[in-house]
């Protein structure tokens, strides 16, 4: 089949939970199939700026069509505000898409032009303009990826009928399905809950680790954006909690700063890191903690769960309390009262809970059974003449 996914961003340097999974899912699809990825030459998804040079290129044995992006308008928060909390019109509404962005007509003119010429176009993510304009060009072999959250942009007049209009859509969680349905009344549209492929984790030396950072024991680890848009000021306050309780340990956050940070000697920021230091963190962590109230996936949750690391969630994240139920790999916290006697507990004694999780990554995400997934949402989707 010849397959066109269309992508915000696109690259082994972007880091994102969406671009990832497109890019895994193009690289699985291209050793089966004649792959092409739309993008833009955007790196960061902040200002949609050029990085990459627009142009076809090669990326892991895909073909990559880049497209020129407008700078996002540094009013856009003003916008979001906008729309989101005060009166506004239907107009307002679609101006949304424009300032969300990234921009990119060229890219939506090759949709147009080119689109006819694939049997299948898969398209990430739902809430940004390649998709929300592009899919709608290209209805009748197009499938949805839409990784969405339960957030108020869901709701904006834009994405109403797009939810209606593909042959298909990939969820990545059960839970991400159930919002879709609940919140579209889709029921017509099929559906496919892709969920993750991964390697085997590569070997990583916990004890190293360790003594290259100064750790000696428990350690909570947090990997992600170091921001309060995905909650660490709340990990930070629930942190100090349960160290003034009487709980020990030290919490290492992996991840571009960009909150302030208190300085303690019982927290301990290594900013981005290597792969390679990444996977050491992980081992070395006796739990891996995710705050964060919105995620689609949570991969970091899968990659823990590897390397038998015990994770603990709130519980008011649906998806993520969903997958460590599945899995039986951690626990979940009510509120912040309930943080430190949970992270207490999973400190204490998470290993098999870790074992548990490490069991079941290996089952539901084995390359076999992924793929298997990928071609039942292609077989939903495909185009015949």
């Amino acid at each position: 089949m010849r397959i066109l996914v269309v992508a915000q961003r696109y690259g082994a340097e972007v880091v994102g939970g969406s671009e990832s999974h497109a890019r895994l899912v193009a690289e699985r699809l291209a050793r089966r199939h004649d792959v092409t990825v739309a993008t833009t030459t955007a790196l960061d998804y902040w200002t949609w700026a050029t990085h990459f040079p627009p142009g076809a290129s090669d990326l892991g044995g895909v073909r990559v069509l880049r497209f020129n992006t407008l700078p996002r308008d540094p009013r856009y928060k003003d916008v979001e505000r906008h729309v989101l909390f005060e009166e506004h019109t239907l107009a307002d509404e679609y101006g949304w898409l424009r300032a969300q962005g990234p921009h990119a007509p060229q890219l939506l003119d090759f949709v147009h032009r080119e689109g006819h010429g694939f049997q299948a176009i898969l398209f990430y993510t739902y809430i940004y303009e390649p998709t929300a304009l592009g899919l709608p060009l290209v209805p009748e072999r197009a499938a949805l990826v839409s990784t969405a959250h339960d957030e108020l942009p869901l709701r904006l007049a834009p994405y109403r009928a797009l939810f209606q209009l593909p042959r298909a859509i990939g969820a990545l969680t059960p839970e991400e399905l159930a919002l879709i349905r609940r919140e579209f009344r889709n029921d017509q549209v099929p559906a496919e809950i892709v969920g993750m492929g991964l390697d085997a984790p590569p070997r990583a030396d916990a004890a190293a680790f360790r003594a290259r950072h100064g750790l000696d024991g428990p350690i909570a680890l947090y990997v992600g954006q170091v921001t309060a848009a995905k909650a660490v000021d709340e990990l930070l306050a629930m942190w100090s909690a349960y160290r003034e309780g009487g709980g020990d340990g030290t919490l290492v956050l992996v991840g571009n700063p960009m909150m302030e940070l208190p300085a303690r000697d019982d927290v301990k920021a290594l900013g981005r890191v290597s792969e390679e230091e990444k996977w050491a963190a992980l081992a070395a962590a006796d739990a891996l903690v995710l705050p964060s109230h919105l995620e689609s996936l949570g991969i970091v949750l899968l990659e823990a769960w590897q390397v038998g690391t015990p994770v603990l969630v709130p519980a008011w994240n649906a998806v993520t309390a969903g997958q460590t139920a599945r899995s039986g790999g951690g626990a979940t916290y009510a509120d912040r009262d309930a943080f430190a006697p949970a992270l207490a507990s999973l400190l204490a004694d998470g290993r098999a809970r870790g074992a548990a999780g490490r069991a079941w990554v290996e089952r539901e995400c084995a390359w076999p059974a992924f793929d298997a997934r990928l071609d039942r949402l292609l077989e939903m989707t495909k185009f015949d003449a």
